[in-house]
């Protein structure tokens, strides 16, 4: 056994490409062919997610690209498996034409209730000096969501480990539409419903950005 394996963290990691596009309906569209591209290779369904920002400061309007692997080194995998795919290859040459990329970040994951597919989420970097507490945090968030109106939220945690600059985590709060992330923020803002959950996260994490978006994949 290798010393590597032995250290391995089999959580699942995330890739998230930020992608500048005039066309963000061709570029999901020429997404869903790759993708296509992917599964006829690998068996895998939809490993390319086509998100946009809504309400996410400098990131709205903006569009990024999601993939979730089963660990950070099947990142690597997958790509040299991909690289010299000649339909692949073909595809993501037409792509060069409708897009500049832009930062790229790599997460690993901490707390997982999953997102929903073609759904939106709340999404929320932080600063966090205590990750086993914040992941208790979460926990008692989802307690409340629940007993006032949101058992359909699904609450995850990531932690940045390439690509970090102010943020450590980014906490994923998905839910079917934006209609009720809307409605979800018209209760922690108008409600104080978090007043109490917020003076103790404080104590261990910082919001650095947070933001509203929604699932655009074809």
């Amino acid at each position: 056994m290798t010393v590597g394996s032995l250290f391995a963290d089999t959580k699942p990691a995330m890739v998230v490409q930020v992608v500048a596009t005039d066309d963000q309906d061709g570029y999901a569209a020429m997404i869903a062919k790759i993708n296509a591209a992917i599964k006829s290779k690998t068996g895998l369904e939809r490993v390319r997610h086509v998100w946009t920002g809504d309400f996410a400061g400098d990131g709205s309007h903006v569009t990024y690209v999601v993939s979730t692997f089963p660990s950070a080194a099947a990142v690597a995998d997958f790509s040299a498996k991909m690289k010299d795919d000649a339909e692949t290859k073909e595809l993501m040459s037409q792509l060069k034409g409708m897009r500049k990329l832009g930062p790229s970040f790599l997460y690993k994951n901490v707390r997982n209730d999953g997102v929903y597919e073609g759904g939106a989420v709340f999404n929320t970097s932080i600063a966090c000096t205590d990750e086993d507490a914040y992941v208790k945090a979460l926990d008692g968030l989802k307690a409340i969501f629940d007993a006032n109106g949101f058992k359909d939220s699904k609450i995850n945690l990531w932690r940045i480990v390439a690509g970090r600059k102010e943020s450590t985590h980014l906490v994923v709060i998905s839910f079917p539409s934006e209609a009720r992330v809307g409605e979800l923020l018209d209760a922690i803002t108008d409600k104080n419903l978090l007043k109490e959950w917020n003076a103790g996260a404080a104590k261990i994490r910082t919001t650095v950005h947070n933001g509203t978006y929604h699932e655009i994949t074809k």
